[in-house]
């Protein structure tokens, strides 16, 4: 076989066709950006609600001298919240 015969167009447009039809039976799920993409719509709505409700509560119990009861309330809206959020996000995924 001549160096040039192994270079023919036809031959790598058909070895291109099938690294792309194995490179896709190897990344079934969209390979490491789709779980990049992943992890960060399920992890920031749980930390934003939960911080937010936290600094909330922190200003409402500073502002009324109530101690900690609005901290401890809205935290835990705001983990529960996030964590459905999370949920529902990762359930809508195809």
């Amino acid at each position: 076989m001549k160096m040039a015969d192994r270079f023919r167009r036809e031959d790598a447009r058909e070895r291109t066709r099938r690294d792309l039809q194995r490179y896709a039976r190897r990344v079934p799920g969209g390979g490491f950006w789709h779980g990049v993409a992943l992890i960060g719509s399920v992890g920031w709505p749980i930390v934003l609600l939960a911080t937010g409700g936290a600094m909330l509560g922190h200003s409402l119990d500073r502002h009324w001298a109530t101690g900690i009861h609005f901290t401890l309330m809205l935290l835990t809206l705001g983990t529960v919240l996030g964590t459905w959020m999370a949920f529902r996000s990762l359930r809508d995924k195809p």
